[in-house]
């Protein structure tokens, strides 16, 4: 994962989390779509708000490593699964996201992660 990125600094600026922890991911944060508009006084189609990604509230995901920004920000790399917004579709997603979208998970049930097991 890090093979491009020469260990300089120590402490290390990054890490990877072995085995991977379970986290909650708040994806207003993870993925911020409210600031984008459709369109000055237009509103979005219902087959976009239907079929389009649902990228609010908070979902189970794994972390599987962090690593520091150049301006100080922890990332951290989280596997989730977004829906759609008639929640027919789903797609698991792998991405860097922002620490403070991100909080440890309570105790979960070993299923509520399979879709991310099943994807490495």
């Amino acid at each position: 994962m890090f093979d491009e990125w020469p260990e300089e600094f120590s402490p290390s600026l990054r890490r990877v989390v072995e085995p991977p922890m379970p986290v909650v991911v708040d994806l207003g944060q993870a993925v911020p779509t409210q600031i984008a508009t459709f369109g000055a006084g237009k509103s979005v189609p219902l087959r976009v708000s239907s079929g389009g990604l649902r990228l609010t509230g908070n979902v189970p995901g794994l972390l599987h490593a962090w690593a520091r920004a150049w301006n100080g920000v922890w990332l951290g790399l989280v596997e989730f699964t977004a829906s759609t917004g008639n929640g027919r579709g789903q797609l698991v997603v792998r991405q860097w996201c922002l620490q403070n979208s991100l909080s440890p998970a309570g105790t979960v049930r070993q299923g509520d992660y399979r879709h991310a097991r099943r994807s490495r």
